[in-house]
């Protein structure tokens, strides 16, 4: 399946997402800037579920930014992937300049984009985490590691692609899994879409107001 643009995405998404009976009144979409805030708007509106947003930076390889070695949020601990950083060599003083500095970049996003994160929000909830595709996965491991902090009653991951390995390994972190378009020969989030175009953070910020 090649979807048009993340909106087209989102919508198929929530056709499987209904079927699952969500409450609004006890659950809430929580979508992952940046291109998941696209594909999150459509579901929220449909199911008439509160949307919040949690702001997760990737932490890119050092000879490739694009290749997740990890993820962190605006405060505390990351989310490291040790094998993959074994394998390539990762030097732990590259580690802690990124993460510091990814960390600075997601305080910065938040702030722009009027972003304050709220435990009680998600306290006893079921959380729906929302993106536009699923790659290595590191992102949703820190948005699952920072709603568990925050107590959510049960934790639902719900992307429109990804790939085969890393959505059974998902199984880890989240209670339910939601995959549109789940395939073994998973490239990149790219492929699945016409239209992939970068989606700025005030695009994210007219869609939140």
């Amino acid at each position: 399946m090649i979807f048009e643009n993340r909106r087209q995405a989102g919508e198929i998404l929530t056709k499987k997402l209904s079927k699952l009976k969500l409450k609004a009144q006890n659950s809430v979409i929580c979508a992952i800037p940046r291109g998941g805030v696209l594909v999150a708007k459509q579901t929220a509106q449909k199911l008439k579920i509160p949307l919040k947003v949690i702001v997760i930076k990737k932490l890119g390889a050092p000879t490739n930014p694009e290749l997740a070695i990890g993820a962190v949020a605006s405060f505390g601990k990351p989310v490291i992937d040790r094998l993959l950083t074994k394998d390539l060599g990762v030097n732990p003083n590259y580690i802690k300049k990124e993460v510091y500095n990814k960390k600075r970049e997601a305080r910065v996003r938040e702030k722009f984009l009027g972003i304050k994160l709220e435990p009680k929000d998600f306290e006893n909830k079921l959380v729906v985490v929302v993106d536009d595709g699923l790659a290595t996965g590191q992102t949703a491991k820190m948005a699952a590691k920072i709603l568990r902090q925050f107590n959510a009653a049960k934790l639902i991951l719900a992307v429109p692609c990804g790939a085969t390995s890393v959505v059974n390994e998902m199984a880890k972190d989240y209670d339910q899994v939601v995959c549109s378009e789940v395939r073994d020969d998973f490239m990149a989030v790219g492929q699945f879409y016409r239209d992939f175009s970068p989606v700025e953070d005030s695009e994210v910020k007219e869609l939140l107001t």
